[in-house]
């Protein structure tokens, strides 16, 4: 199979001592659109500047569409687009301005180039403001009109460095809304981000990486499954027995018992059914229920149970 954006083995280490990937191999398929999460410091911009050919990595690989992105040749980028970090502003120039300056730049026929700067602008939300100078544009706008030149001249792969770094809840919809346009389009889009409930919504796999390594990668799907309820939280009148908790902890399919106040909280192996299961035992052993819950982790939970926190999320 013939991979949009494969990486093997992949290394960078900066200066003395600090390694930066470690090892990474990546292999995502045309047409997905991926997050690539992990702390402040994992390895993600440096792996994105790798695949754009902004640095060399120490050793290892890295492809797109079958083209070795570490040899000299630039071939590969014309079908890459790109966000890297916080762009350049260039405030002095129009919309318009700047796409026919990079318009030129990736050689787009000028005789489509006027009508592929107004679909994308009207594709971003910019078509009226095409006429007015950058450097009056709020944040959101900036990064719109950022992804506009990354998307000008029809990329295959577009990679996004924290797309919505800055945005407010306005701008990260329309960001969103952009990203499963392109995905509609058949684009592979590779990005980063911080914001777990973005990555969620928009990507179809996810890879998660920390101190230069990938510790996991699997699609939404699976997660989805993953995150499914295995524990229920039972109320009761009064605090349990040792006598009746040891009873739960006997019953079917139940692993763990934690008695908290006038509840506990039951973990068990299994799904729904199990749980309905549980709840049907306890009830044939004569205790009185005041509520029964179950309780969901969430994509942050099984983030930090992957990667930790000690160092915030970035």
């Amino acid at each position: 199979m013939e991979y949009a954006i494969q990486t093997k083995k992949l290394v960078k280490r900066y200066g003395k001592g600090f390694t930066a990937l470690d090892g990474v191999s990546l292999n995502i398929k045309k047409g997905d659109v991926v997050g690539y999460l992990g702390p402040n410091g994992a390895g993600k911009t440096t792996t994105i500047k790798i695949l754009t050919k902004l640095i060399k990595p120490t050793a290892g690989r890295a492809y797109i569409n079958g083209v070795d992105v570490t040899r000299p040749s630039m071939e590969v980028l014309s079908k890459v687009g790109s966000l890297i970090e916080v762009p350049g502003v260039y405030e002095y120039l129009t919309p318009v301005e700047m796409l026919t300056y990079f318009g030129r730049v990736y050689r787009i026929d000028k005789k489509v180039l006027d009508q592929r700067i107004k679909k994308t602008l009207r594709l971003v939300k910019l078509s009226d403001w095409e006429h007015k100078k950058i450097g009056s544009f709020s944040t959101g706008m900036q990064r719109r009109l950022a992804i506009a030149k990354a998307i000008l001249h029809k990329p295959e792969v577009l990679l996004l460095d924290e797309p919505v770094l800055g945005l407010d809840p306005a701008g990260i919809r329309d960001v969103r809304e952009l990203i499963q346009h392109f995905q509609s389009e058949g684009m592979t889009v590779f990005l980063s981000s911080h914001l777990l409930g973005e990555v969620a919504e928009v990507c179809n796999s996810v890879i998660f990486i920390d101190k230069g390594k990938v510790v996991e990668s699997d699609d939404m799907k699976d997660i989805a499954g993953r995150l499914a309820s295995k524990a229920v939280r039972v109320e009761f009148p009064r605090p349990l027995s040792n006598e009746e908790i040891a009873m739960i902890q006997a019953v079917k399919s139940v692993s763990k018992v934690e008695a908290v106040d006038n509840a506990v909280l039951i973990s068990f192996e299994g799904g729904s059914h199990t749980s309905y299961q549980i709840l049907r035992d306890l009830a044939g052993m004569n205790l009185e229920i005041v509520s029964y819950n179950p309780e969901r982790m969430g994509f942050e939970d099984y983030y930090l149970s992957l990667v930790g926190n000690e160092r915030g999320i970035k």
